[in-house]
């Protein structure tokens, strides 16, 4: 995979100047929404941060049930930093993609970091996902793709 390509294009998609850096990373803010890239080992690692896991623990379970094999993600996974305490939506992207699919794979990280930022901004303890399901949001990542 040409981790630096897919960065500079879509810089170019967003009529900004974007690389690596020499550490092999870079971040990027969408609205108010930073994605952070790192290349490692000819794999790219996305990541952003959902919000912080202090006194929430009962979410963590939640978020987990719900990143299972990443249906309820866009494909993503959640995990936790625990040295930041905080909850981070990620997914490892490697292989040979074209930029198409990576902007495809990147609108759907985004839309699956947008509801989980949200649903953890009101998450209620003893409520599903599908219980507290942000207003106006749909869960079902599925759908995104056609």
């Amino acid at each position: 995979m040409d981790s630096a390509y897919l960065i500079k294009t879509l810089g170019e998609h967003l009529n900004a100047e974007l690389e690596l850096s020499e550490q092999g990373t870079c971040s990027v803010i969408f609205d108010e929404d930073e994605v952070i890239f790192e290349e490692h080992d000819r794999q790219l690692f996305v990541y952003a941060v959902l919000g912080s896991s202090v006194g929430r623990e009962e979410a963590c379970k939640e978020l987990l049930a719900c990143s299972n094999l990443g249906m309820n993600t866009g494909f993503a996974s959640v995990g936790l930093d625990k040295g930041r305490e905080e909850f981070l939506l990620y997914r490892i992207l490697s292989g040979n993609l074209e930029y198409v699919e990576f902007q495809d794979i990147m609108v759907l990280f985004i839309k699956a970091l947008r509801y989980w930022k949200k649903w953890l901004e009101s998450y209620e303890p003893g409520k599903s996902a599908h219980e507290a399901e942000p207003s106006g949001m749909d869960m079902n990542f599925m759908n995104m793709l056609a």
